[in-house]
C-alpha cells in the first residue's frame, strides 16, 4: 500500500508541475500542442483531479478519475459549486477549508466526509494549489480515497501504541535535534555507495523547502545548485576535506539563497561522505545592505560642499581618520582620503603657520573637556593662496578611552572675503546714518554704550553723552518686564541680531515716550565678538495710534472695560495658563434684574449712568489680575485667575467674591437726582486645565445666570460640570482604547532586569498606548479604565501574546535564549474563569518557553480568594510558569500566605527603595523583605533602582536582582539594550 501511495503521489506531483508550467506559459486551455497535451495529462491522468473557481467554487472542469471516483458526470459537475454537490456543507465549510490555499498557494492532505449518489460513503483527501489562469484565481485539486487506509490505520492503531512506547526514547533525541536544525536552519546529508545512497535530514528538507523523501541522488539533489556555483561545489565534493564552501541554491519560493556548507568522508576509500548545510541568507542580505548603505553615504557625502570626517584621538596620543570623504581632494589639492588614514598629520604642512598652534590647542581642547569643537583657520597653497577653513565637530569617549569626533569641514573663503568687504562699506554706512532722522549707537562687549549718535537728544531732551558707559538695562529705560529684559539680554548673549526693541523714556515734562531699538553685533576679522551696533527712533505718535486703535478694538466704550473680544482673548490665556500651572480660574456671569424697566421709564441716558457705576463697583469688588468685561446691554463677566487648586477651596474663594459684588450692587445707586436700586443674578463655572473651550464656559455661566433668575433672582448658583466632563472624557477615553486595540495603536515598552554584576538577565513588559491625536496616554490612565469596563481582558491578553512571541524570537539566539519576560497580570484578568487556558493555549500556540514567562501578581489580588489563586497558580506552575508577587510591602504583606502560594520571586516596591539611603524606616523594611525572602527561598527584586548608593545598599543587604533607571529605563524592543553593563556604569 505504501508503494502504492507514493506513486500516485509522485504522478500528482509530476502532473501538477507541467499543468502549472503550462498555464503560466499559455495561459487558457487552447488548441496549440503544448495546451493538447496539457488537456491530455489532465483527462487521461489516474488521479482524479478537477479545476474550480477560487472566488464561489464553482467547477471549470474535471477529468474521467475524477467523475468515476465521485459517481458523477462532468454534466452532472461543471457550473455547480462544491458547496452545490456536497464536497463542503456551506459557503463557511468551504472558505475555511481552503483558506491555506489562498494564504500560501497550497492546501495539503485535508480528508473529508462524502457521500456519493449511489450512497456510498467515503473518506476522501483533498490536495490544491492556487493558480492563475487567464487573470482569475482558480484551485486545482487533487482527490484520492483514503476510506481503506483510514479504516487500515484505525486497525493497525494498537500495534502503533505499542511502537510508539518502544520508540519514544529514540523520537525524543530525533526531535531535539530536528528542533535544533530548525532553530540554526542546518541541515546535514550522508551518501554511500549504490543507488539510493544518498540521505538528507529532516532539517535539510526544510531548509530546501522539500518534501522528505523526494531527493535520492545526487543529481536531483544538485538540480538546485546555482549554475555558477556548480563546479565550485563540485570541487569541494571531490576533495571532502571540511573546507568552508558557500554557494547559491533556487530555492522553490522563487529566491536564490545562500548556503554554507562543510564536507568530509566517513571512509577510507571516500565511498561514503556527509555534509552539514546552513542557510545563510540573512547573513548574505544582511551584509550587502550594509555595503548598499555605506556606497549611499559614500554618495552623499561626495556631494556635499566639504569634507565629513571621523578622526580619533587614540590612547596614545596619536591621530588616525577612520573615515574621510572623497571632497578632502578638492579641499586639500589632491590629497586623497588613503593618504589621510595612512597618514592624520599629512595635511598639517597646508595649515597656515600663524593658525597652526591654535588648530592643534583647539583640538586637544574639545578631546580634554569633550566640548563640541569649532575653528576657522587657513590653508595656505604651494601657489600663495590662502583658503579660509571652517570645522565642527562632536566628540565622544570611546570604550578603551580614545575620543572619536564626527564632523564637516567646509571652505568659507567666499564669506570671510565677505566679511572684509563689509567692514570696508562701515565708513559708508556711517555717513549714511547722519544724514537719518534716527539715532546711531554702539556698545562694547559688556554692553555698555560707548557711542550714541545724532538725534536723540531731540528724543528725550538729554545730553547723549549721559548714556555713554551703562546698559540699556541700567539707563532710565521703562515700560520693558523683566521677562523681556532676561529675553533681550540672553539674545545679546547669543550674539543675536534684534529688531524692534521697544521701550519707554520719561520726557523732561514728565510725559512718556516710546522709542524702538534694532541692533546687530559686531566682530573683528578673526571672527571675535567687539560688541553691537544698531539704530533707534521715535515711535512714540505710532504707539498712541495702536494705543487708541486698541481700545476701540477691545474696550467697550461707555464702561471703558474689556469688552468681549478682549474677554476672549484673555480667557484663552488664562485657560492656557490654568494648564501649564495646574491652578483653578472662575467666569462670573452677571446680569442686572430689570434693567429694562430702567431704561423705558427713566431713558437710555440714566441706564447708562448705572452701567457705569456698575462697571466701576465691579472692578473694586475684584483684584487687579483679574478681568471685569461687558458683553453688552445689561451683561457682565468677571474672570478670576490663579485661584487654590483645590477645587473645594477655589470654589469658597469664588462664592466670597460673589457674596462682596452682591453686596456691591445692592447699594443705592444715585443716578444724577435719581435714587435707584438694583439686584444682580450671578452664575459662576469653574476652568482648570484647559479641559473647556471659551464658549462652552460662556454657556456654563450663562446656564448658572439663568439657574440663579429661576431661584428668585438678586442670588449666586454655580454651574458643576464635574460629572458631564467625567462621564464624557471616559467614554472617550473607552472608545478609543477599543479603537487602539484595533488599530494596533498600543505598544509594549521593556525594563531590563540585572544581576549583580550588572548582567541583563530578564525584562518587564510594560505596555504604552500611542494615540494619533494625545500622543502617549499614560497608563495610570487607562489601564484604570480598562479594568472597569473590561478591555483590560483583551489588552492583557495582547500583552501576554506580544510578550511570548519576544520569547521565541529571543530563543533563536543564543545570547538572548535565557531571557525572562515579566508581564503584569491585573485583577480582572486573573481571575477570569479561562485564564488559565488562555495562557496555556497562548505558549502552545507560540511555542514560547513556559520557563521563561514570569507573571506578576499583587498582594491584594492574592488576598480576594486565596484558595483560587493557589489552584491557578500550581496548574501554570506545573508547566513552568513562574510567579512573582509584585509592590510586596505596600498591602497586606501576610506571612501566612507566602508559605500557601506557589511564589519564585518578591519585588520591593520602588517607594521603599527610593529613600532607603535617607529613611532608616525604609532601610529597614528593604532589610526585612531581603531577609525574608532568603529564608522563603526567594529571589528577591529590588524595583526603581536609580542611583549607584541604593544598589550597593541593596547588593550588601543581599539582593541579587535590580531593575530601575540605573540600569535602563523602559524602552520599545528596537531601542532595547540587552548587552552586558558593568557595576561601574
Amino acid at each position: 500500500m505504501a508503494d502504492e501511495i507514493q506513486r500516485l503521489q509522485d504522478e500528482l506531483r509530476d502532473a501538477h508541475r507541467r499543468l502549472q508550467l503550462a498555464a503560466d506559459a499559455t495561459g487558457p486551455l487552447g488548441g496549440d500542442p503544448s495546451k493538447a497535451l496539457l488537456a491530455g495529462v489532465f483527462r487521461l491522468s489516474p488521479v482524479a483531479i478537477s479545476l474550480s473557481r477560487a472566488c464561489d467554487g464553482m467547477y471549470v472542469d474535471v477529468n474521467d478519475e475524477w467523475t468515476r471516483l465521485m459517481g458523477l458526470t462532468v454534466q452532472d459537475v461543471v457550473g455547480r459549486t462544491t458547496v452545490e454537490i456536497g464536497v463542503w456543507t456551506d459557503k463557511a465549510q468551504r472558505d475555511a477549508g481552503v483558506k491555506p490555499a489562498r494564504e500560501s498557494g497550497r492546501l495539503r492532505n485535508l480528508d473529508f466526509p462524502f457521500t456519493r449518489p449511489d450512497g456510498t460513503k467515503l473518506i476522501l483527501q483533498l490536495n490544491a494549489s492556487h493558480i492563475e489562469i487567464g487573470g482569475t484565481a482558480h484551485l486545482l485539486s487533487y482527490v484520492k480515497d483514503v476510506s481503506a487506509e483510514r479504516a487500515a490505520q484505525a486497525a493497525l492503531l494498537a500495534s502503533e501504541q505499542l511502537l510508539k512506547a518502544s520508540n519514544n526514547r529514540l523520537s525524543q533525541q530525533v526531535r531535539l535535534f530536528e528542533t535544533m536544525e530548525s532553530l540554526a536552519s542546518v541541515g546535514y546529508w550522508t551518501s554511500g555507495a549504490g543507488v539510493g545512497g544518498l540521505r538528507w535530514s529532516k532539517g535539510l528538507y526544510g531548509l530546501a523547502a522539500l518534501e522528505p523523501g523526494t531527493v535520492l541522488e545526487a543529481a536531483a539533489a544538485r538540480s538546485r545548485i546555482h549554475a555558477d556555483d556548480l563546479q565550485q561545489f563540485a570541487e569541494a565534493r571531490a576533495k571532502l576535506d571540511g573546507s568552508m564552501l558557500e554557494y547559491r541554491w533556487h530555492h522553490r519560493d522563487g529566491r536564490v539563497h545562500w548556503l554554507r556548507s562543510r564536507m568530509r568522508s566517513w571512509s577510507e576509500d571516500g565511498s561514503e561522505a556527509f555534509g552539514v548545510v546552513q542557510d545563510i541568507t540573512d547573513e548574505r542580505e544582511t551584509s550587502l545592505a550594509l555595503q548598499e548603505r555605506l556606497g549611499f553615504i559614500q554618495k552623499i557625502t561626495s556631494r556635499l560642499p566639504g569634507v565629513v570626517f571621523q578622526l580619533r584621538l587614540k590612547a596614545d596620543g596619536s591621530f588616525e581618520f577612520p573615515y574621510i570623504s572623497d571632497t578632502v581632494r578638492d579641499l586639500y589639492r589632491g590629497v586623497t582620503p588613503d593618504d589621510l588614514m595612512r597618514d592624520a598629520s599629512c595635511t598639517l604642512k597646508l595649515h597656515h603657520p600663524d593658525d597652526l598652534e591654535a588648530f592643534t590647542t583647539s583640538v586637544r581642547a574639545s578631546a580634554r573637556d569633550l566640548s563640541p569643537w569649532r575653528h576657522e583657520y587657513r590653508l595656505r597653497f604651494e601657489d600663495g593662496e590662502v583658503r579660509w577653513l571652517l570645522g565642527h565637530a562632536m566628540p565622544e569617549r570611546e570604550v578603551d578611552g580614545a575620543v572619536l569626533w564626527n564632523g564637516f569641514t567646509t571652505d568659507v573663503t567666499s564669506r570671510k572675503q565677505a566679511e572684509e568687504s563689509l567692514r570696508d562699506s562701515e565708513a559708508r554706512f556711517r555717513a549714511l546714518t547722519e544724514l537719518s532722522s534716527d539715532w546711531y549707537w554702539e556698545q562694547d562687549e559688556q554692553f555698555r554704550f560707548i557711542r550714541v549718535d545724532r538725534n536723540l537728544e531731540s528724543f528725550n531732551e538729554l545730553p547723549a553723552q549721559s548714556l555713554v558707559g551703562v546698559t540699556r538695562w541700567e539707563s532710565d529705560a521703562l515700560g520693558v518686564s523683566q521677562a523681556q529684559w532676561a529675553a533681550h539680554r540672553a539674545a545679546l548673549a547669543a550674539h543675536e541680531t534684534f529688531h524692534d526693541f521697544e521701550m519707554q523714556r520719561r520726557h523732561v515734562d514728565g510725559s512718556l515716550v516710546w522709542a524702538s531699538v534694532s541692533g546687530t553685533p559686531i566682530f573683528d576679522a578673526k571672527g571675535c565678538f567687539k560688541g553691537y551696533r544698531g539704530i533707534g527712533r521715535d515711535i512714540t505718535a505710532r504707539k498712541r495710534a495702536e494705543e487708541k486703535i486698541e481700545r476701540l478694538a477691545f474696550y467697550d466704550v461707555l464702561t471703558e472695560l474689556p469688552n468681549r473680544r478682549l474677554l476672549m482673548d484673555r480667557l484663552q490665556q488664562a485657560l492656557v495658563a490654568s494648564g501649564r500651572e495646574k491652578s483653578t480660574g472662575a467666569l462670573l456671569f452677571i446680569d442686572l434684574d430689570n434693567f429694562k424697566d430702567l431704561n423705558d421709564t427713566q431713558g437710555h441716558d440714566v441706564g447708562d449712568l448705572l452701567l457705569r457705576q456698575v462697571a466701576q463697583r465691579l472692578v473694586a469688588s475684584v483684584r487687579e489680575a483679574d478681568t471685569v468685561a461687558r458683553l453688552g446691554g445689561d451683561e457682565f463677566v468677571v474672570m478670576l485667575q490663579k485661584l487654590d487648586r483645590n477645587v473645594a477651596t477655589a470654589t469658597a474663594q469664588v462664592e466670597h467674591v460673589g457674596k462682596k459684588i452682591l453686596r456691591q450692587l445692592n447699594q443705592v445707586y444715585l443716578l444724577g437726582t435719581l435714587e435707584h436700586h438694583s439686584t444682580p443674578s450671578i452664575g459662576v463655572t469653574l476652568f482648570e486645565d484647559h479641559q473647556q473651550t471659551m464658549d462652552e464656559l460662556l454657556k456654563q455661566a450663562d446656564l448658572a445666570m439663568y439657574e440663579s433668575k429661576s431661584a428668585g433672582r438678586n442670588t449666586l448658583r454655580f454651574f458643576d460640570p464635574a460629572m458631564q466632563a467625567l462621564v464624557a472624557r471616559r467614554t472617550e477615553l473607552e472608545l478609543d482604547l477599543r479603537h487602539g486595540l484595533q488599530r494596533n495603536e498600543l505598544v509594549l515598552f521593556y525594563q531590563p532586569v540585572v544581576d549583580a554584576h550588572a548582567r541583563v538577565v530578564g525584562v518587564e513588559a510594560l505596555v504604552r498606548w500611542q494615540h494619533p491625536l494625545r500622543g502617549q496616554v499614560s497608563p495610570a490612565e487607562f489601564i484604570p479604565m480598562a479594568e472597569q469596563t473590561g478591555l483590560i481582558l483583551p489588552l492583557g491578553q495582547w500583552v501576554l501574546e506580544v510578550a511570548c512571541l519576544q520569547l521565541v524570537r529571543w530563543s533563536a539566539h543564543a545570547s538572548t535564549a535565557c531571557l525572562s519576560m515579566a508581564v503584569n497580570v491585573s485583577a480582572r484578568q486573573f481571575k477570569h474563569p479561562e485564564f488559565v487556558q488562555q495562557v496555556l493555549d497562548l505558549l502552545r500556540e507560540t511555542g514560547a518557553n513556559p520557563q521563561r514567562l514570569k507573571l506578576e501578581l499583587t498582594e491584594s489580588l492574592l488576598l480576594t480568594d486565596t484558595q483560587d489563586a493557589i489552584l491557578k497558580m500550581t496548574e501554570l506552575r506545573a508547566v513552568g510558569v513562574r510567579f512573582s508577587l509584585d509592590d510586596f510591602g505596600t498591602g497586606y504583606s501576610s506571612l501566612s500566605y507566602l508559605k500557601l502560594l506557589p511564589l519564585q520571586q518578591l519585588k520591593i516596591d520602588q517607594s521603599f527603595v527610593r529613600d532607603v539611603l535617607t529613611d532608616p524606616n525604609d532601610a529597614a523594611i528593604a532589610r526585612t523583605v531581603l531577609a525574608l525572602g532568603q529564608s522563603l527561598g526567594f529571589d528577591v527584586v529590588a524595583e526603581g533602582v536609580e542611583t549607584v548608593g541604593q544598589r550597593d545598599f541593596l547588593l550588601k543587604n543581599g539582593c541579587t536582582l535590580f531593575q530601575g533607571y540605573l540600569f535602563g529605563k523602559p524602552a520599545p524592543i528596537e531601542l532595547l539594550q540587552l548587552g552586558d553593563r558593568s557595576l561601574a556604569s
